[in-house]
């Protein structure tokens, strides 16, 4: 329950976030059409802009912890759960079959994707689509109505070489994994 909550309020601060950062344009583009023949002084302008801006950045900030605590407690409960089953692993099946290198880089690159990687791309793929969703509203508000079939085609070309990264990146990854296996392998002999 904790953990919908938590993404629940990490959801919602992105929501805020991009509504402020929205709002900060929209406010910057009132400010240079109003500049010349408004009642207000560049004060008052400032502070709304500035505003709006540490509101963002306090958001920002809150999101950043919401979804680091959430790779810390992901982290902590999948080392709980490989040792766990490691330790209840039959000696003469597992322990003869599986390289002490092999295990020790699997246990250290799991916990490192987790640690490193996981929170901040988690966070990108939360924020990313509203980011994108409130630019193309902006654009639409704006009148330019033919950004969307562009952002079709780019939509369709950003695919197709994600596809073509990934199956590169897999076998990279693999390689890497393997070097590093061996690697263990030698130092603990």
């Amino acid at each position: 329950m904790f953990f919908i909550i938590q993404e629940l309020i990490s959801f919602l601060a992105i929501l805020l976030w991009v509504f402020l950062k929205t709002g900060s344009d929209f406010w910057l583009a009132h400010w240079s059409n109003n500049a010349s023949t408004s009642e207000h002084g560049n004060g008052y302008y400032y502070g709304i802009y500035a505003a709006l801006g540490i509101a963002s950045a306090l958001i920002t900030f809150l999101r950043v912890g919401f979804v680091t605590m959430r790779g810390i407690q992901v982290s902590r409960n999948l080392h709980n759960q490989m040792l766990t089953r490691i330790i209840r692993a039959p000696i003469n099946l597992f322990f003869d079959r599986v390289p002490l290198g092999r295990l020790i880089n699997r246990f250290a690159s799991d916990l490192d994707l987790i640690d490193t990687m996981l929170p901040f791309n988690f966070g990108g793929i939360m924020h990313l689509p509203v980011n994108l969703l409130a630019r193309f509203v902006v654009c639409c508000f704006a009148g330019t109505l033919w950004a969307l079939p562009l952002a079709m085609i780019f939509l369709f070309i950003g695919f197709k070489l994600q596809r073509r990264y990934l199956a590169v990146y897999r076998e990279v990854f693999r390689l890497s994994n393997f070097f590093y296996e061996s690697f263990y392998s030698k130092i603990i002999r």
